[in-house]
């Protein structure tokens, strides 16, 4: 996870990754290419989330709502590649209701059959979830998730579980209902592949906070680096990557960032990678 880790290269040994970004000294924070102030904090956080089950029906606000309610300068809006699931597995992404009365009829009735849109997903499959989208993670389902740095989160529905005190969670209908999207939007994608001639370079998708990749290494890449940064995690197989002069060897599992003043790199093996920048 690309969250609170530490890193093991010079110059941020052991430094945690907040500390990394606000040092105005290092190499993220002087970034000549920011397009935000450094003073809201790290822009983006990729994570991987493995259900074991399934997870509470929940919607996010977006940058304008997060700023005047909250107090925060950044909504979320996020994006999920399915890494692996079970067969049949589904997630929550969206929902059937036509206006904000009608939705809230249907929790207040518990219809959530009624209420949710299920969507069985498979290994490969990716989702742009913006702010406003009703979601959830359902069991078996394990997911990279690229978002905006926030963790603000209105829960809607939480399946009636209760903690060792027999209390269920709090929900946030009103607020979930605020910045819902009625009617649901369901954004088609398309995606932008580029066949190199020992891998395959597919732009998921491309919108105001983020840019992810998937990166599919048959042999070797080259990509040349013109961003701010770029957040990159191994999902599968193993290899090297090369940047001015120097090699580094990486595996499934393995999370990087490539940060500004790096002009190119080189990615030898055969793996796969999720890559994301601002």
């Amino acid at each position: 996870m690309l969250g609170d880790f530490r890193p093991s290269a010079r110059p941020f040994c052991d430094k945690k990754r907040p500390a990394c970004w606000t040092d105005v000294n290092g190499c993220l924070a002087r970034a000549k290419r920011l397009v935000w102030r450094p003073q809201c904090g790290f822009p983006l956080l990729t994570k991987i989330l493995d259900a074991a089950d399934d997870l509470s029906v929940q919607v996010h606000p977006d940058d304008f709502y997060a700023r005047k309610v909250e107090k925060v300068p950044y909504g979320k809006s996020e994006c999920w590649y399915i890494i692996d699931c079970e067969e049949d597995a589904e997630i929550v992404f969206g929902h059937h209701a036509d206006s904000k009365e009608s939705f809230r009829a249907m929790v207040e009735k518990g219809a959530w059959d009624k209420l949710l849109r299920r969507v069985k997903v498979k290994p490969g499959d990716f989702f742009y979830v913006p702010s406003g989208t009703i979601h959830a993670i359902g069991r078996g389902i394990m997911i990279l998730e690229t978002q905006q740095s926030s963790d603000i989160t209105y829960r809607v529905y939480d399946y009636g579980r209760k903690d060792a005190n027999g209390n269920e969670r709090e929900l946030h209908l009103d607020s979930a209902i605020s910045v819902t999207h009625f009617p649901d939007r369901n954004l088609p994608l398309h995606y932008e592949v580029v066949r190199e001639s020992r891998g395959v370079v597919t732009t998921l998708v491309t919108e105001k906070y983020f840019t992810v990749y998937h990166w599919d290494v048959r042999g070797h890449i080259t990509r040349a680096m013109d961003k701010p940064f770029m957040l990159a995690s191994v999902i599968r197989g193993d290899g090297e990557l090369s940047v001015e002069g120097k090699t580094y060897p990486i595996r499934k599992g393995d999370h990087f960032i490539i940060p500004s003043g790096v002009w190119e790199i080189e990615i030898h093996g055969t793996c796969e990678l999720i890559v994301s920048h601002p």
